[in-house]
C-alpha cells in the first residue's frame, strides 16, 4: 500500500467516524424528544386528575351537606381522599413505576435498524467458517 491508499483509508475513517457521530447525535435528541413528549404527557394527565378530584370532591361535599354538616362531610371527603392516596403508596410500583420503566425501556431500547440490510455472506465466508 502506498501513500495514497493510506490518505483515502484515513479520509473513509474520518468521513465514517463523522457519520456516526451525527448518527448517534440524532437518535439521542429522537430519544430525549419522544422522553420529554412522556413527562409533559405525564404532568398534564396528572393536573386534569387533580382538577377532576377537586371538582368531584366538592361536588361530593355539597351532596353530603345536605344530609349531614359541613364540617362532617368535608372530613368524611378528606378520609376518602387519604385512603385513595394510602392505596396508590401501595400499589406504586403496578400503578405508576412499573408502566414508567416499561415506557422509558420503549423508547431507550428500541431496535431501531430493523430496516437496515444485512450483507449476505459470501462463499470465502461460508466456506472458511
Amino acid at each position: 500500500m502506498d501513500n495514497a491508499d493510506y490518505n483515502k483509508l484515513l479520509n473513509d475513517a474520518k468521513s465514517y467516524l463523522g457519520a456516526q457521530y451525527d448518527l448517534l447525535r440524532l437518535e439521542l435528541l429522537d430519544k430525549m424528544s419522544r422522553i420529554i413528549g412522556l413527562i409533559i404527557m405525564a404532568l398534564v394527565i396528572v393536573l386534569l386528575v387533580f382538577g377532576a378530584f377537586a371538582f368531584f370532591g366538592m361536588a361530593l361535599v355539597f351532596l353530603l351537606s345536605q344530609v349531614m354538616e359541613l364540617s362532617t362531610s368535608c372530613c368524611i371527603l378528606g378520609g376518602v381522599f387519604i385512603l385513595i392516596i394510602a392505596l396508590a403508596y401501595a400499589f406504586r410500583n403496578y400503578l405508576f413505576i412499573n408502566p414508567v420503566v416499561g415506557q422509558l425501556s420503549k423508547i431507550l431500547f428500541a431496535e431501531e435498524n430493523s430496516d437496515a440490510v444485512v450483507p449476505a455472506k459470501t462463499e470465502e465466508e461460508v466456506s472458511h467458517e
